[in-house]
């Protein structure tokens, strides 16, 4: 296999993300880029210069027919959507990812390897007990990080040795089945009227409520394409980054740790 420098990383990253882009368009869903894409999108006409990823939100109904349909309205089988639910991932999320790229993702085991992706995270209504949902979803995420992580990799060697010191009990984890149960968390809780949402796979932060009236599409340019953003995209910024007009410092700047290589084919 052949590293992938970081500009081929992100070419394949826009090639899947044209394949979202012209699904969701054919087919009548909606999708917005979120979270870092948004800023990168309004504040850098792209990718945020030191980042190499893409995310993806939509509102739950749109996220259900994307997942059960992905198959059929693909356009090419370079592309494959993988997920716990199908047993093809061990994320409690989308992604769509290139199928001729292998990635490896830093602190994971070397067991859950993927391909280059795009995220792609529901949207879901405000549950009715939002802090018995929040606090499930807490214990069930520290449980999955443990299930994933990888013994020889931490980020200080605290954290590498308390990595290997679990390590046992880790490899007693299935990480799908407790990304399963984010998914069904989220999913099939009971929500309430109120017209917001909260992004409980990912953020899982209760307060971080937004206004559904945010998310009417909004057209922008983004690395001479043109995708959706959510209308209210200084308010949707504001909640989740605050100053997000100011650039972080160069200290502050970390890419995404990942090691992209592309496949061999006969």
């Amino acid at each position: 296999m052949r590293a992938m420098t970081l500009e081929e990383m992100k070419a394949v990253e826009l090639e899947i993300m044209d394949e979202i882009d012209a699904i969701c368009r054919q087919h009548g869903l909606t999708y917005f880029l979120g979270y870092g894409s948004v800023l990168g999108a309004v504040r850098h006409g792209g990718f945020i210069p030191w980042d190499d990823d893409m995310d993806v939100i939509m509102p739950r109904d749109d996220y259900e027919q994307l997942i059960a349909h992905f198959d059929k309205w693909r356009t090419s089988k370079n592309y494959a959507l993988t997920f716990c639910r199908n047993d093809t991932s061990v994320y409690q999320f989308v992604k769509i990812i290139d199928t001729r790229t292998s990635v490896k993702e830093r602190y994971v085991s070397a067991s859950y390897k993927t391909g280059v992706w795009v995220d792609i995270f529901p949207l879901d209504g405000i549950p009715k007990d939002a802090k018995r949902v929040f606090r499930r979803n807490a214990r069930l995420t520290a449980s999955l990080a443990l299930a994933l992580s990888d013994p020889s990799n931490g980020t200080t060697p605290l954290r590498k040795l308390a990595k290997k010191l679990l390590d046992p009990i880790a490899k007693r984890m299935d990480p799908a089945h407790y990304s399963r149960l984010i998914d069904d968390n989220a999913h099939h809780c009971e929500k309430t009227d109120e017209a917001a949402y909260l992004d409980i796979v990912s953020m899982a932060d209760p307060d971080i409520v937004q206004p559904s009236s945010w998310f009417e599409p909004h057209e922008v340019d983004f690395e001479n394409r043109r995708y959706f953003i959510p209308r209210s995209y200084d308010e949707y910024l504001t909640l989740n980054y605050g100053d997000w007009r100011t650039p972080l410092p160069e200290s502050q700047r970390h890419s995404h740790t990942t090691e992209a290589y592309w496949i061999d084919r006969d």
